[in-house]
């Protein structure tokens, strides 16, 4: 009978020993996936996922205020062009009113000649025809006022045709509110020195006779014209447009140059993800391809880490059992002593404060993966955040992120059972 139980006790200790060294073997395995799968996740958060995340806003924003600023362009581009059509036809005017009494100072001679018997004196330059008749030569003065009044009528109605054609008519398409006041200035300015060369020409009725360009009337007419253009800075306000549009393609090109740095921020980040060693080498995996499957990386290693513990908490409590049958005063080895000898992460003999505390470390991971979720989800907004994923791509991840929250639940779940049956008696398991 004394050998019967000395065997039997010699298959007992051999069996706490084997259970031992399965413990001490699967611990190792524990801590390697433990350690592992939560600096992992915080590395990959810090340094991979909010880089990366930055990125993809930085992009975003960048590319809409080139798309705002590209708009932005091509209207302050067409608003100077069509700006330089009516310029043009404003020099167009501003000439023709210069050089107004040149025209009529060969007018003028035209008139003598017809009021001394010669040919009709025809508006020059194919103005229309007169009105009204301006009676008989034979009163000279009152005739060759009526004849040059009506000159000074046609040329006004060549210049108002101009102003209609060439400047109103894009002025309005750049809907421009201050153009309308100059647009009316401009009219205003043509009757003012039409009404001014009237007004001398009704005080002088004799002028006709000595205009030249040296005559006073003659100087008047261009010395209005250039005060007008110089009051209201057409040519300034053409350059300054074009300034505007300048200074656009300068930012245009800063925004480019802020693209290109974007892009090489994510090259770098990519390059930095490559290189991260874990136990098994190096990640190797694109930027893209990271980030996506990160929630199901996540998953899997704490799912892993948890059958790990579980395993661990069934070969302790076999182990407690068998020291326990042996020793129930516990004189020998207490409970502290195993838990010293036979740690576990989440220990069922500690507190459940510190049992949860412990639990929350090792759910660093769902964090992440969270986290990542929160990322992915909002970067499937941005265009070209992840440009190889396609219609089809979305619904595979989207299966593979469902999959990997029902890996965390039972990681979880596992750990409850075990902590559970733990301290469960055999009847109650």
């Amino acid at each position: 009978m004394a050998e019967n139980d000395k065997n039997f006790q010699k298959t007992v200790d051999e069996h706490v020993k084997r259970l031992f060294e399965r413990y001490k073997s699967n611990s190792k395995i524990f801590t390697a996936t433990h350690v592992g799968h939560i600096s992992l996740s915080i590395i990959f958060v810090f340094s991979i996922l909010f880089p990366f995340l930055y990125l993809q806003i930085d992009a975003r924003k960048t590319q809409s205020e080139l798309e705002r600023l590209s708009q932005d362009i091509a209207q302050q581009d067409e608003r100077a062009g069509t700006y330089r059509q009516a310029l043009t036809g404003l020099k167009k005017i501003f000439e023709a009113v210069e050089n107004a009494p040149k025209p009529l100072e060969g007018y003028i001679q035209a008139l003598e000649k017809e009021a001394a018997g010669g040919p009709l004196a025809p508006l020059p330059e194919g103005l229309g025809p007169a009105a009204e008749s301006c009676g008989s030569p034979v009163d000279m003065d009152p005739w060759m006022v009526c004849r040059i009044r009506q000159y000074m009528a046609a040329r006004a109605a060549q210049y108002q045709e101009i102003l209609t054609d060439e400047i109103a008519a894009p002025l309005e398409r750049l809907n421009i509110k201050e153009f309308d006041q100059w647009q009316a200035d401009l009219q205003n300015g043509i009757k003012k020195n039409t009404e001014q060369i009237r007004s001398e020409m009704a005080a002088n009725p004799g002028f006709w006779r000595d205009f030249s360009q040296k005559s006073p009337i003659y100087q008047n007419m261009v010395a209005g014209v250039h005060r007008f253009w110089v009051d209201h800075q057409f040519e300034e306000i053409g350059r300054r447009m074009e300034q505007a549009a300048e200074a656009g393609r300068v930012k245009f090109e800063q925004l480019n140059q802020k693209k290109a740095q974007i892009q090489k921020g994510k090259e770098d980040l990519n390059n930095a993800l490559k290189n991260i060693k874990t136990r098994f080498g190096k990640i190797g995996l694109e930027i893209d391809e990271a980030i996506l499957l990160a929630p199901v990386a996540f998953a899997v290693l704490f799912l892993i880490a948890a059958l790990n513990l579980c395993q661990n908490m069934r070969l302790r409590k076999s182990f407690h059992r068998l020291v326990q049958a042996n020793d129930p005063q516990q004189v020998a080895i207490n409970d502290g002593e195993i838990a010293l000898v036979m740690p576990l992460w989440v220990d069922p003999l500690d507190p459940p404060v510190k049992r949860r505390l412990k639990l929350g470390v090792l759910m660093t991971p769902a964090i992440a993966s969270v986290l990542a979720l929160l990322v992915i989800f909002y970067c499937w907004t941005i265009p070209d955040a992840f440009p190889a994923l396609t219609g089809m791509g979305y619904l595979k991840y989207v299966l593979y992120y469902m999959l990997s929250v029902g890996f965390f639940f039972l990681g979880f779940q596992r750990i409850r059972g075990a902590v559970r049956r733990y301290n469960a008696s055999p009847a109650e398991e």
